[in-house]
């Protein structure tokens, strides 16, 4: 996973998206599909790879957003 990716994580009774490289979170949600819906367009928008976790922690899904016209 490349620097700056984004990742949808579920930490302290929340999901968050964090930036690859960064120290906190971009966005915070209590609900698991805002919080995916917000990471996919923050990795469009940034033309990066969005990576989505499982609670317990393992990679659920990747989809890369480098080539998105």
């Amino acid at each position: 996973m490349a620097e700056g990716d984004v990742h949808t994580v579920y930490e302290s009774g929340v999901w968050k998206n964090r930036v690859e490289g960064g120290t906190r979170a971009s966005n915070t949600s209590p609900r698991r599909v805002d919080a995916v819906l917000a990471g996919r367009q923050a990795a469009k928008k940034r033309r990066v790879s969005h990576v989505v976790h499982t609670p317990e922690g393992d990679v659920e899904s990747e989809r890369d957003y480098r080539r998105v016209r």
